[in-house]
């Protein structure tokens, strides 16, 4: 399994659904560098897809499925756009469409228009978080935070955990099916899962965990994700976030989850008010 295993099993259990790249690492060709060719800074000549280590799906209650896609665009000089689209289905519950952006072939295609766009200059870069947002692309409500980060493949970094509470984790999760393949599934529950906000002020309050949200993670590739919020119960615990948001909330906040006595803390930007959003779909359908 991979390294970011818990890291991606707590982040989508925590904030519901996916997430918008705001930041990201200069992109270089280290065989260049090497042979003394230049800086060996990539021009990637228009947008590339950002390879995710994990890609998470939410499920919503008609049946439709949101997946989150990033893509860089770095000129010569090292200054990037990064872009957030969605891969967004139809044909969950009848098997007729793909949930996942599948990279076999390192596919760079992408629909629709971008969620979101930030701008990533490698000098001078005040604030890790800026982005515009457009609303009226597919897939806007379904963004709950923005996030910095390094280039996912051909570097190497420290576990979020220890071996031993990623095998753990590993330990908690039930055979299921995800797509037709093997996979592993844990239900977060009220008997289970906590969730505290932090909005790093002072303020900290317990998100209660209203209803049940199995997430499964196909075992072929721990890359793919499903998080089920399709239960009208989880209004509650958005009704939460949403109230922290709009009482206690900045633009930075800490969300800390607790499953089986393991605990994982993320920092992260939010787009405005993204429990709310959540919400608000799902009350749309009940």
């Amino acid at each position: 399994m991979k390294k970011l295993f818990y890291l991606g099993f707590c982040l989508v259990l925590a904030t519901g659904v996916g997430c918008a790249i705001s930041n990201y690492e200069l992109i270089t060709d280290n065989d260049q560098v090497a042979n003394g060719q230049g800086t060996g800074v990539v021009n990637t000549n228009g947008k590339a897809h950002i390879r995710e280590s994990f890609q998470v799906a939410s499920i919503w209650p008609d049946g439709s499925t949101d997946e989150t896609l990033w893509f860089v665009d770095q000129k010569a000089n090292g200054d990037r756009t990064l872009s957030t689209y969605n891969n967004y289905g139809t044909g969950y519950y009848t098997g007729t469409e793909p949930t996942f952006h599948d990279d076999l072939y390192c596919n760079p295609d992408r629909n629709g228009c971008a969620s979101v766009t930030a701008w990533d200059p490698e000098i001078g870069d005040v604030d890790i978080y800026d982005y515009s947002g457009n609303p009226n692309c597919q897939g806007y409500a379904s963004l709950t935070y923005l996030t910095s980060t390094t280039r996912y493949y051909g570097e190497c970094g420290r576990a979020a955990l220890g071996l031993s509470d990623r095998l753990a984790l590993l330990n908690m999760g039930q055979p299921a099916t995800l797509k037709g393949a093997e996979a592993l599934r844990w239900v977060a529950s009220p008997m289970n899962t906590s969730i505290f906000m932090d909005n790093l002020s002072g303020t900290k309050v317990n998100i209660p965990v209203t209803g049940v949200i199995p997430v499964t993670m196909s075992g072929t590739s721990t890359r793919m994700t499903t998080l089920d919020i399709t239960s009208p119960s989880l209004r509650g615990t958005f009704d939460a976030m949403s109230n922290f948001y709009a009482n206690y909330g900045s633009r930075v906040n800490q969300i800390e989850v607790v499953y089986n006595g393991l605990s994982f803390t993320k920092s992260f930007a939010t787009l405005n008010n993204p429990a709310k959003r959540v919400r608000d779909r799902i009350n749309s359908k009940y």
